[in-house]
């Protein structure tokens, strides 16, 4: 009896068990291996490589350091989370700047970003996250902390990719 595919499961099963052999194929350890439109490469200087294992990092579900923290979309996000924060919280925390921040690939970008803001006189960091989905402009604030008030193991105001 043989076993029909659907032709998007069928593609999904090829793209898979090529994957899955060039990794293994770089885990033995050889020279060559097809990829990219069936061309061979040398995987043992892409191994070696810092610069081609960071870009790996890109993939979805890593962490990867944000390198500006005054870039515009950036500074976008973080006012956007303060201003949901002081709306469900009935605060009026003011935005100062992004300190750190961190985003992840998702369905759309998980953005986790290290705010400083003021609360009356008072200057506080907050860790707040928020869910980007680009190409319907939605932006959900997913957590919002203040760093000063955090005891214990509850919440960390680190992150994984700094240091």
């Amino acid at each position: 009896m043989a076993i029909k595919f659907n032709p998007i499961l069928r593609t999904l099963l090829v793209v898979v068990t090529i994957f899955l052999l060039h990794v293994s194929a770089a885990q033995a350890g050889r020279k060559e291996v097809i990829s990219g439109g069936w061309k061979k490469h040398d995987v043992s200087k892409e191994l070696n490589n810092q610069k081609k294992l960071d870009s790996w990092r890109k993939i979805i579900g890593f962490w990867n350091p944000i390198t500006n923290t005054t870039d515009p979309k950036v500074v976008e996000i973080a006012k956007f989370a303060v201003d949901e924060h002081n709306e469900e919280e009935k605060t009026k925390l003011k935005f100062q700047e992004v300190v750190k921040g961190e985003y992840q690939v998702v369905d759309g970008l998980n953005y986790r970003l290290l705010i400083s803001a003021k609360d009356g006189n008072t200057l506080h960091n907050y860790l707040a996250e928020v869910w980007v989905k680009p190409g319907v402009k939605s932006r959900t604030l997913t957590s919002f902390e203040d760093c000063n008030l955090i005891k214990g193991n509850d919440v960390t105001c680190s992150f994984n990719s700094f240091s």
